[in-house]
């Protein structure tokens, strides 16, 4: 079993990065790698068959491309073919190294697996099949690889995992899609759970996507004329009689009107929506932002170079990709398909489930009581999920996710934590908290905040962020024996375990991966913007030695330097 594991490893090997089911590739993982020398040595590296010469091209790229974006699957490589050569410490390590980097790989997992039990480490054998049938169940075939060698792999991991667990696993049932008539919508809950009600109608969720109203437009529209910059106007904003237009100017400098029909957001930024003759809607390129107090070109912000959508002047044409159907209908909207959706915003039955019969009297189906942590946060990886293939299901809705793999690197940082925020679940389920604590989102959220207005990320312990992780911590984590520190912002546990270092467009939210604690290493391998640390958000005036030696201080139980 071992040995075909590893014969077939390397079939998976997927470069290129899709962004949704069905959509051609674009440009691949290698294309992503500007100097053309790293390129090379890892195509040599790859076609190598010979194990113990692979083994040598790994040792050497490692050298010479310390900080490559390639060092998961380099690392992959040397693990495999230090197995090949039963050389079994080494491959050991070099797959250590790579699940590091990218630990949601099911081939490297489960050759682990069968690695680690022909060795006798049975519990670790355990953890590593665990991983494998679980992220078996989350990923859906990698992008590249034929379906029929896929089904044959998914078999053989399958096989492997349950026999280092000695049990057969259950596979998850995904559950027919309820009907229309199944849900009551919003308004149906207000009368039995007011106080929830009250509290979800201010929270950003249920204000997602509404018909304009002038009292919840956050935008200047009078301050659009200037986007374009003085001499070069491309854009205008009109009100008249209580509507709101965008006029947008062509190449060829005819202008288009498009009234602004739909609000989308309402937090920290919001976007527009216009409506056209065949009742589509479409989202206008700029945005306004909120904590900045200016207008952005968003596309242009989130695309490649070469995206279309990012210029103003091709708005007219009114494409897929400008769609909200197409782009943010499922996040931002409740009960959505194809042909449209039942209620904007994010209703409470998106996370309850379908209440028609609850309403006229009967128990509720489902609760979060009784549901496990990863049922819990599989409900909320419904919209914070960015891998989730969002397709027609029952509730709870249990998406499959695309391997991360496949997503253009700008969404990692070099070190292999995510950089973009909309990967929060993603994140977040790479934690011990998750993993190992069974923590949710919800320890931490309320989506019924009593104070939904200023609370905007719903915290449970807003004044005291400390409490969210005294829930499961002793106290003696938050005292100066821990923490080294006699008081301010180095006291709370999120500063460090937290930071805010992944990016949502114009400003930083913290890290869900809840690192165990920073670490020196690969800042110093790949350098304070592809591996920031917790420590240099107080100290960046400092140096990497002073932060090694610190954080070595600390291990030993050292006063801070």
């Amino acid at each position: 079993m071992l040995l075909y594991l590893l014969s077939c490893a390397l079939l998976a090997q997927d470069l290129d990065v899709a962004l949704r089911r069905g959509q051609s590739r674009g440009m691949t993982l290698l294309d992503q790698v500007e100097d053309s020398e790293e390129r090379k040595a890892f195509q040599l590296l790859y076609r190598e068959v010979d194990p113990l010469a692979r083994r040598t091209r790994v040792s050497e790229f490692l050298k010479k491309f310390p900080a490559s974006w390639l060092l998961a699957q380099v690392y992959e490589a040397g693990a495999r073919a230090s197995f090949d050569l039963t050389d079994y410490p080494t491959g050991l390590f070099y797959a250590r190294e790579s699940l590091r980097l990218y630990p949601e790989n099911p081939l490297l997992t489960g050759t682990l697996a069968a690695v680690l039990a022909n060795r006798g480490e049975t519990q670790a054998a355990k953890v590593k099949a665990k991983e494998t049938l679980a992220a078996l169940d989350r990923f859906q075939t990698p992008e590249g690889m034929p379906e029929r060698e896929w089904r044959q792999a998914r078999q053989k991991l399958i096989e492997v995992s349950e026999k280092v667990l000695g049990s057969t696993r259950q596979p998850l049932v995904q559950q027919a899609r309820d009907s229309r008539s199944s849900y009551a919508g919003s308004q149906s809950c207000q009368p039995c759970h007011r106080a929830q009600w009250d509290s979800w109608s201010g929270t950003g969720m249920a204000k997602m996507l509404r018909k304009i109203e002038p009292e919840a437009v956050l935008g200047d529209f009078s301050k659009l004329a200037a986007f374009g910059g003085q001499g070069n106007a491309l854009v205008k904003g009109i009100i008249e009689d209580g509507k709101y237009f965008v006029d947008l100017r062509r190449e060829s400098g005819l202008w288009d009107r498009f009234r602004v029909d739909y609000t989308i957001g309402s937090k920290w930024q919001q976007a527009y929506a216009t409506r056209t003759a065949n009742n589509e809607l479409h989202v206008l390129p700029l945005q306004y932002n909120n904590l900045k107090g200016e207008w952005i070109n968003y596309w242009r912000m989130i695309d490649p170079p070469d995206s279309a959508r990012t210029e103003l002047g091709n708005f007219h044409r009114m494409r897929d990709v400008t769609s909200y159907q197409q782009n943010c209908a499922p996040c931002h909207t409740s009960q959505f398909e194809d042909k449209g959706f039942l209620e904007p915003g994010v209703n409470c039955e998106m996370c309850h489930g379908p209440s028609a019969a609850h309403v006229k009297g009967s128990p509720a189906k489902w609760s979060f009581k009784k549901m496990d942590h990863r049922g819990y946060v599989e409900v909320c990886a419904q919209c914070h999920a960015q891998s989730a293939i969002r397709e027609p299901q029952g509730f709870p809705q249990r998406y499959q996710r695309r391997p991360y793999a496949e997503f253009s690197r700008k969404a990692f940082y070099r070190d292999g934590r995510f950089r973009e925020t909309t990967f929060i679940v993603e994140s977040f389920e790479r934690s011990a908290c998750f993993q190992k604590g069974e923590a949710h989102c919800g320890h931490c959220h309320d989506p019924h905040p009593v104070n939904p207005g200023a609370n905007r990320t719903s915290l449970k312990h807003e004044a005291d962020s400390n409490q969210m992780c005294l829930q499961c911590h002793p106290a003696k984590y938050s005292a100066v024996g821990h923490t080294r520190h006699s008081g301010g912002d180095a006291t709370r546990c999120v500063n460090c375990h937290m930071p805010k270092i992944m990016n949502s467009l114009l400003f930083a939210a913290r890290n869900h991966q809840i690192d165990d604690q920073p670490r020196a290493e690969p800042t110093i391998r790949f350098g304070r913007q592809e591996s920031p640390n917790a420590c240099f958000s107080c100290h960046a005036e400092r140096n990497e030695v002073w932060l090694q030696k610190s954080l070595k201080d600390w291990r030993l139980g050292l006063p801070k330097g």
